[in-house]
């Protein structure tokens, strides 16, 4: 390939050619996201209360689950979901970098406890959850090809009590290891190997990976702090905030590194140019597999969409694309388990045979929707799972389907324990920490997938059914089955914990406790808009929450095992 006369100079003249690497570093970070966001007020809107159940025949989704179909939404507020718009490298890191100047002389300074903000349960029977399994095999060298598990020692094996696969698999040490081999596969390919032009060609791409791998590395060191400090200053107004923005920023770090690998794999094109193609192609899958492993957060925008002729916008909505399919409209359920979507909207292309069929319905049961599971992969932002269970309604029920809906066209269940209508989350499915769990914001209009972004203050155990105790009114405290349900509208609460009566009356105090009954999780006063039906207890005796504690502050669901709901500060 002939080069252009200026193209030629630049990268023949040494002094030049650092002058624009230097020129052009501070573009290996990319800027720090905005700290604060407008919240919302909380809506209400009028009941309803769903369930799900599912048979299959050939497929084994088995099991009566509960699945509310629409969810929650508190009202308006700004939309902080442009955090997550990750396309674009500038040089507008001064505030973020100072801050971690500051952040790292203090960590310096005192000893960080490396115990997790409480965590909640992470062993439940292996059958209940086989998806994360501690050692399932990654790509180390990049060659496209599983490296198998790895090895773990007999005195790590985990005790009769805690069997293995419950612990999602941390890749981020992976991904640091993989970038360091592509730096020193870069630099043996260019500098070592004597080709100059090449060495000189490479310095921006190193550049990049070096601030990838200290980003990652910074996110290590200072996010779990940066937790415990949100916890510290929850009664600080101002402390709380500042802790919360330097929250937002460590996300956004770990964001920006898809970012700087992305710009590194790009220019390896450039170092090939001077003859080192193969090399550089193979260093390049090494680089994808990195910022595969490399995955710590995904900020998802999301839409609070109306149910019906309420309101309020009640409904948590993503768009999401299916088998290569355009990105379409799902409901986020934590209420139901499995996708399960309109056949319009899934990409034909290789999609394969069926590998099961049953039913599924939502709500009352009067409607029933007919599917076919095909093993498929989703993409969330352009971030692509590996095949996993979806469920497609056939064309008999497409219509149906999409007149129970709505405005969605499919609805994602996510709840560790909801028993259906299918068997596995897709987000379990996607690379890296992303398969770990998902933060609810709705205030911000977002979803986050990945660790718990910020302190827990209270988890407990299933997602999204807890034993948990309920107060309503001036009655007694009562230990129910209760849902923590994106998908249950305004909820709904048995007989024999409230009493007779189509729903709460307006101004009554709804308070939900931990199972113990000394936690107050969330509380809150109905209204003509928002308040609770009441169901028969012989028919359905749970607790469903609705949307109002979305509403009122970010909510985090753990898929490992049974799953477990964290109630954040």
């Amino acid at each position: 390939m002939k080069l252009s006369t200026w193209t030629a100079t630049v990268l023949a003249t040494p002094a030049v050619a650092t002058g624009v690497c230097l020129l052009c570093a501070s573009t290996a970070q990319a800027a720090p996201d905005d700290a604060g966001s407008e919240t919302s007020s909380a809506a209400a809107s009028s009941a309803a209360d769903t369930s799900a159940s599912t048979s299959t025949d050939s497929d084994d989704a088995s099991g009566n689950s509960r699945a509310n179909e629409t969810a929650d939404g508190t009202g308006s507020g700004g939309d902080a979901d442009d955090a997550g718009d990750s396309g674009r490298l500038d040089n507008g890191d001064a505030d973020l970098d100072a801050d971690d100047a500051e952040l790292d002389a203090e960590i310096a300074d005192e000893d960080l406890d490396d115990s997790p903000v409480d965590p909640g349960p992470h062993y439940v029977p292996t059958t209940v959850r086989d998806t994360l399994v501690t050692g399932d095999a990654i790509d180390v060298d990049g060659d496209g090809v599983d490296d198998g598990p790895v090895d773990e020692d007999e005195d790590d094996a985990p005790a009769d009590d805690e069997p293995a696969g419950d612990d999602p698999v941390d890749t981020v040490p992976v991904a640091l290891e993989q970038i360091s081999d592509a730096k020193e596969d870069l630099r043996e390919a260019t500098w070592d190997s004597g080709n100059v032009l090449a060495g000189l060609a490479a310095m921006l791409p190193q550049m990049y990976l070096s601030g990838a791998s200290a980003s990652l590395e910074r996110w290590q060191q200072n996010h779990l702090l940066l937790q415990q400090r949100y916890a510290e200053t929850y009664d600080d107004p101002f402390a709380h905030w500042l802790a919360g923005a330097r929250i937002e920023n460590s996300i956004q770090r770990t964001v920006r590194v898809q970012d700087q690998l992305e710009a590194a794999e790009k220019l390896l094109t450039v170092v090939g140019w001077f003859g080192t193609a193969s090399q550089m192609e193979a260093i390049g899958q090494l680089i994808g597999t990195a910022a595969d492993n490399g995955l710590v957060y995904q900020v998802v925008k999301m839409e609070l969409q109306y149910n019906g002729n309420n309101p309020v916008r009640t409904e948590p909505v993503i768009y999401i694309s299916v088998n290569g399919g355009e990105p379409a409209p799902v409901l986020v359920d934590t209420g139901s388990l499995g996708l399960i979507i309109d056949p319009r909207d899934v990409g034909v292309d290789g999609i394969g045979e069926p590998t099961g069929t049953g039913t599924a319905s939502y709500g009352d049961g009067s409607s029933v929707f007919f599917w076919d599971s095909y093993d498929i992969p989703i993409s969330v932002d352009g971030v692509e799972s590996s095949p996993t269970q979806i469920l497609v309604v056939e064309l008999q029920s497409a219509q149906g389907f999409t007149d129970y809906n709505g405005d969605y066209v499919g609805v994602l269940g996510i709840g560790a324990n909801a028993g259906g209508p299918g068997k596995f989350n897709p987000f379990l499915s996607m690379p890296g920490l992303l398969s770990q769990g998902v933060l609810f914001d709705e205030r911000r209009r977002r979803l986050i997938l990945g660790p718990n972004p910020y302190g827990a203050r209270t988890t407990i155990p299933g997602a999204p059914s807890s034993q948990l105790q309920v107060k309503i009114g001036d009655g007694e405290k009562t230990l129910v089955d209760t849902w923590v349900d994106s998908g249950g509208i305004l909820g709904s609460v048995p007989d024999n914990v409230y009493g007779d009566g189509p729903e709460v009356p307006p101004g009554t105090v709804v308070s939900v406790y931990t199972e113990d009954g000394e936690t107050l999780l969330y509380s809150y006063t109905t209204t003509r808009k928002n308040t609770l039906s009441v169901t028969d207890s012989e028919d359905d005796p749970r607790f469903n929450t609705g949307f109002t504690p979305f509403s009122l502050g970010t909510l985090y669901f753990s898929f490992a095992g049974a799953g477990s709901t964290s109630f954040n500060y």
